[in-house]
């Protein structure tokens, strides 16, 4: 039987990984113990943040150097999430999701459980098509398996960090005489989110697989997954899938909730994913209702119309991208109602990840010690 736990702590800059090593340290955690890590950085979050690799590069070679091991040990073993973004009043923050062996009780119900999956190395062309929608379906049933969640009905989120095109990348496929989806590298970004997203909901069982389409990518509302969150960067050719979800062969002092935001002000959305995860409140949560949650992933995306709740906003046609106001008003949202402005928030442009102009939230929240 296992246990997960879960830490999350304050970032100073993206190379800031004293709080991981001050956990190594104190014996509170052991390296070989990480199973994914989930970074949200201050970068712009576009093509050229490198803040996201800075930090992924900077956690590889802690937990290289912790182990012992070298950095390629610790890729394909560990999965690293960084997504850039941290506007408004959020913070750039860490969470470490960890699996170690629970030789006690079981907990006669089911908790948390995290399971990880890798992709293979994408090819250029290959990037926002079906080729990367079914390789990411792989790796999310791998991460169900290696989770011990044999229902799609445990499963609360997905994290998708996938691969975009660059400049270099798209002249090397025209080298070989392929086409990319896009010679847009920003454009590249949403579509390689989309179809990561669409391959969370195969692999999940939400969608057939023969009901995709190549021209269904970033183009149809009523294809999405109700859990998929979906990062992509420069820094991989790969998708990388954190699986998170509720086990009864888990013996976690944490339980996993979750809940479809239908726009980017949902905050009876996020109340339902706490209520989901177990804290029993009726308006909002109290001050110890929210020191028991460990941490809170959402995702929003920005509606086709630029409108919310019917009313007009200037998110499609504000000269700033939308990527980035819409991270600052979904994080404020979510921090009002758990009272702490370092919540993963994704949120944009973008197709799949819960209903088109809404989203989805996740959260983790420690079981009440009853004794």
């Amino acid at each position: 039987m296992f246990a997960a736990e879960v830490y999350r702590f304050p970032m100073a800059s993206p190379d800031d990984v004293e709080p991981l090593k001050t956990l190594f340290n104190t014996g509170a955690l052991r390296a070989d113990e990480v199973v994914a890590i989930i970074a949200k950085t201050e970068g712009n979050g576009r093509v050229n943040d490198f803040t996201r690799q800075y930090a992924v590069e900077s956690f590889a070679r802690c937990l290289a150097g912790s182990m012992g091991a070298s950095i390629e040990d610790i890729r394909g073993r560990v999965a690293l999430v960084g997504s850039g973004g941290c506007e408004g009043v959020m913070t750039p923050h860490a969470v470490v999701l960890a699996r170690r062996v629970s030789r006690g009780p079981g907990a006669g119900e089911k908790r948390l459980a995290v399971g990880v999956g890798f992709t293979r190395e994408l090819l250029p062309e290959e990037v926002g098509t079906l080729e990367q929608v079914h390789a990411v379906a792989a790796a999310v049933r791998d991460a169900m398996t290696g989770a011990g969640i044999a229902d799609a009905g445990g499963v609360k989120y997905v994290q998708v960090k996938c691969p975009l095109l660059t400049s270099e990348r798209i002249n090397a496929a025209r080298d070989r005489g392929r086409k990319v989806k896009t010679t847009n590298t920003l454009a590249s970004l949403g579509f390689s989110n989309g179809a990561s997203a669409l391959g969370v909901a195969i692999g999940l069982g939400e969608i057939r697989p023969g009901d995709v389409r190549e021209a269904d990518i970033c183009a149809r509302e009523d294809l999405f997954s109700r859990y998929a969150s979906s990062s992509a960067g420069v820094e991989l050719m790969h998708g990388e899938v954190v699986l998170i979800g509720n086990a009864a062969e888990w013996n976690s002092p944490y339980r996993a909730g979750h809940a479809v935001l239908h726009d980017l002000i949902d905050a009876d959305g996020v109340r339902a994913a706490l209520r989901d995860a177990g804290l029993d409140f009726e308006c909002a949560p109290s001050a110890a209702d929210r020191r028991r949650i460990a941490a809170v992933f959402a995702k929003g995306t920005v509606s086709v119309d630029g409108r919310v709740r019917g009313r007009r906003t200037t998110l499609l046609t504000d000269s700033d991208l939308n990527t980035r106001p819409a991270r600052a008003v979904l994080n404020a949202v979510v921090a009002s109602v758990v009272g702490d402005p370092a919540v993963y928030v994704s949120a944009g442009w973008g197709y799949h990840q819960g209903p088109v102009g809404g989203g989805l939230v996740a959260a983790i929240v420690r079981v009440e010690d009853k004794r």
